[in-house]
């Protein structure tokens, strides 16, 4: 063989390289996007399907008459199908299935049902799958026609078939088993089929990879909350400690039940949900003190109470969250001792119980201290319409309106009521001034 001969077979050696090698790197590529997706991180995944695509497209146009072009093509399609562009993919897909031999044609026809199904086309959806079904589906692409196809079934009505198809999809590639799971616990919900949902999470907490979901699976409990009531989320999530899923998921779920309890209602289940948590020694021991001194300073009414919040929030003082809450406790006792002597230090008492401790029992309780303490002093009246404002009876804000009335020519009062108020922004301005002259005390 010549020189030149030799070089141009040299070539074509090379170019075959690069062209299995950026195939091999592609489908590496989805690979890990797929468990990107699958496990909630969704821009991480965007990105490799990105990759995906441009490895895909520059090798197809490099060998577009390759042997392998059909691999490449349901690869840019199934790639370009998770980043939503179905039309780009149905194009690419269909270009595979005119060259693909029998053993790929079946997986081909999953993904043009997908991208059908993304373009709205369910009737031709469903016959691309029985197609599919028909030639001899295995492994994961029959998982994936078992999960579109009982999601298309539901989608539309709630047969049986739809059901066993999700169930069927995990267990034909166990890679899915939490996708398929999510799904039917969000169909059960869209259904308000109770049961099938308690199934579905009671299924997905048995998994310990669904953990990696928590966003996900919280926001359904979220919407199952809404769909039937937070009592009955809440009892869905069951026995949360036995849960399969990693300590800082399962604690997280622990506080999303305790929440869900409280919004019931149920507060002695709520407090007994969180202290399981506050107890431990995970990463949602913080959370779970911030959150049982919240509930406690909402109903706090003295000092005293609000004081008592320190022995459930030091345990976690190395906590940025913590550290703020126990700072405002301390500001909150020390701007109320000042108060003694200068009555502006029980409206900056206030002001913290009502914007850093979110106490609004307390924070009435302050401003009207500040108010009856000097009642002519010219920013009672802004302490009477915060009091109203925090208040939630109904009974007491007709009591405190009428207090707010005597004062009917405050400038505080004439801008309650929308109206001009001279000499409002002076004293606005003189009030900044003395609050932080007690702040700097």
């Amino acid at each position: 063989m010549s020189r030149l001969g030799a070089a141009a077979w040299g070539v074509v050696i090379l170019s075959g390289c690069a062209y299995y090698n950026t195939l091999y790197n592609a489908q590496r590529l989805y690979d890990e996007a797929e468990v990107m997706r699958r496990t909630g991180r969704d821009s991480l995944a965007a990105a490799r399907y990105q990759d995906v695509i441009r490895k895909t497209s520059s090798a197809y146009r490099s060998r577009p008459s390759s042997n392998d072009s059909p691999e490449t093509l349901l690869l840019l399609g199934k790639a370009q199908l998770r980043v939503g562009r179905a039309r780009e993919a149905e194009a690419a897909l269909a270009r595979a299935a005119t060259v693909a031999d029998d053993d790929l044609r079946p997986e081909i026809l999953v993904y043009q049902a997908a991208a059908s199904a993304r373009l709205g086309d369910r009737e031709a959806a469903t016959r691309l799958l029985e197609e599919a079904f028909e030639e001899g589906l295995s492994g994961p692409p029959l998982g994936e026609a078992f999960l579109l196809r009982g999601h298309l079934g539901l989608a539309a009505a709630t047969p049986p078939e739809g059901w066993e198809d999700l169930q069927l999809a995990g267990a034909a590639d166990p890679a899915i088993a939490v996708e398929a799971g999510v799904e039917r616990l969000r169909l059960g919900v869209r259904h308000r089929d109770l049961d099938r949902a308690r199934t579905a999470l009671a299924t997905l907490m048995s998994v310990r990879e669904a953990g990696e979901r928590f966003d996900t699976i919280s926001a359904l409990v979220r919407a199952a909350a809404e769909q039937w009531s937070p009592s009955v989320a809440a009892t869905m999530l069951g026995d949360v400690e036995s849960t399969a899923w990693d300590a800082a998921a399962r604690g997280r779920m622990q506080l999303e039940q305790a929440r869900l309890f409280h919004e019931a209602g149920d507060t002695a289940s709520a407090e007994a949900a969180a202290w399981a948590v506050a107890r431990s020694r995970g990463e949602s021991m913080a959370p779970a003190r911030i959150l049982l001194a919240k509930w406690r300073l909402d109903r706090t009414r003295d000092l005293g109470e609000a004081q008592s919040v320190l022995s459930i929030l030091l345990p976690a003082g190395d906590d940025p969250g913590v550290a703020d809450m126990v700072a405002a406790v301390d500001a909150l006792e020390e701007y109320s001792g000042i108060g003694l002597d200068q009555p502006l230090g029980l409206f900056a008492a206030a002001e913290v119980a009502r914007d850093r401790l979110e106490a609004p029992i307390l924070a009435r309780g302050l401003f009207l201290a500040y108010a009856d303490s000097d009642p002519d002093d010219p920013w009672a009246p802004k302490a009477l319409l915060a009091a109203l404002d925090v208040s939630q009876d109904a009974e007491d804000r007709s009591w405190l309106m009428g207090r707010v009335e005597a004062h009917a020519d405050s400038p505080y009062v004439q801008a309650a009521r929308g109206r001009s108020a001279a000499g409002f922004e002076a004293l606005e301005e003189e009030l900044r001034e003395r609050l932080s002259e007690i702040a700097t005390r």
